[in-house]
This record gives C-alpha cells, sequence and structure tokens, in this order.
C-alpha cells in the first residue's frame, strides 16, 4: 500500500524506503547514496525557502508602505518649513523697512509678532519626526527579521554542503550566483555614486534633467 504523504517528514521517509529498498553494484551505491542524501536535505530547504519567501511577501508591502507615508509626510514638512521660511523673510523685509521709515511702534510689534507665529508654525512642522521615527522602526524590525529567516535559511546549505558531493555542488553554484548579483549591485551603487558627485561638482543648480539621470 502505497504510502500516505502529509507532510515534509512523509515525503523522507518515503525516500528513505525507496533507498533502502533498492539495491545497486558497487559501482552505482555510492552515486545513489549521495543523491539521496542531497534529496533529503534539499527537500527541508526548499519547505523553509516557500515559507520563508511567503512571509517576506506578506511583511514587505508594509515596509514599503512605511517608507512610502515617511517619504510624503517629510516632503510635506520640507514644502511647509520653506513656506513659512518666505514668510518670514517677507515680514522681516517689511520690518526693515518700516524701522528706517519711522513706521508706527505697534505695527511694528506686530509684524514682529506674526513673524514669531511663523517660526513656532516651522517647530510644529518639525514633529512629524515623531511619526516617522517610530513607522522607521517599525520597518526596521519587518526588515531585520526577513534577513534573519533568509540568513538562517543559507546557514541551512552548509548541512547540504557538509552531507553530499551533490548538495557540495548546488550549494557553491548558489553561491556563485550570490556573488555575481551583489558584484552586480555593487557596480550599479558605484555608478549611481559617481555620477551624484560629478553633478554636485559641477557647482551648478539641479534640473529636473540631472535628478532623472540619478536613475537612468
Amino acid at each position: 500500500m502505497a504510502l500516505a504523504i502529509n507532510s515534509i517528514d512523509d515525503v523522507l521517509k518515503h525516500i528513505e524506503e525507496i533507498h533502502n529498498s533498492m539495491e545497486f553494484n558497487e559501482e552505482l551505491f555510492p552515486i545513489v547514496t549521495d543523491l539521496f542524501k542531497f534529496l533529503q536535505d534539499m527537500i527541508p530547504i526548499l519547505s523553509e525557502a516557500n515559507i520563508s519567501v511567503k512571509e517576506s511577501t506578506n511583511h514587505l508591502p508594509t515596509a514599503s508602505d512605511n517608507l512610502n507615508s515617511v517619504s510624503q509626510t517629510t516632503e510635506n514638512a520640507t514644502h511647509q518649513v520653506l513656506d513659512q521660511v518666505d514668510n518670514i523673510s517677507g515680514k522681516l523685509e517689511d520690518l526693515r523697512r518700516m524701522i528706517q521709515e519711522g513706521g508706527d511702534k505697534e505695527k511694528q510689534l506686530a509684524v514682529l509678532d506674526e513673524a514669531t507665529n511663523d517660526v513656532n508654525e516651522i517647530v510644529f512642522a518639525f514633529q512629524f519626526q515623531d511619526i516617522t521615527t517610530q513607522q522607521l522602526e517599525h520597518t526596521n524590525r519587518i526588515l531585520t527579521a526577513v534577513h534573519e529567516k533568509f540568513h538562517t535559511l543559507f546557514e541551512s546549505f552548509d548541512v547540504m554542503r557538509n552531507n553530499s558531493s551533490l548538495g557540495a555542488e548546488v550549494a557553491k553554484a548558489i553561491e556563485n550566483e550570490f556573488q555575481k548579483e551583489m558584484s552586480k549591485h555593487l557596480k550599479d551603487v558605484e555608478s549611481f555614486q559617481k555620477r551624484t558627485e560629478d553633478i554636485i561638482h559641477q557647482n551648478h543648480e539641479f534640473s529636473q534633467e540631472d535628478i532623472d539621470s540619478f536613475f537612468k
């Protein structure tokens, strides 16, 4: 009667039973044994990878939403601060003119009070830091959890590498591909940094074309 497969343990047990029921000559035995060891190591790793990817997929949109919210909040606060700075500059210019012309003292104090209120608005605008800090801390916890899951997953490859020669070859191939991707990523980062520094060193105002060029 066929073995019911309800879990990863059932799959591993079934593989072990198949291995024990088969007979091989001396030449094939080491190869087939290595293959079965590889399968026994690889199946749990694939299962864990599937779980890690699903959990990461569920959590990453939250992290992305947090970062978008931080970006939007910061942008809004920046515009508000710049508007208030512009208002203060205008009021100070009015005050300077009134003083030079010997204007009414009460009007001068009124302008000064308005400028003070604008300063208070700037202080209020910077309170967004409390909210964004909490969002960034939450995002950091999410990304740390994702990183730890994948770190544990990659550690599992050490078991596969040590248990079978086929596992060692597969682990090496995965590491090589990972190193290729990391090398490509580092080159992209270096290129981005160089383009940024080149534009900054030209000492001119940033145009939209300059900003767009960062991301090409």
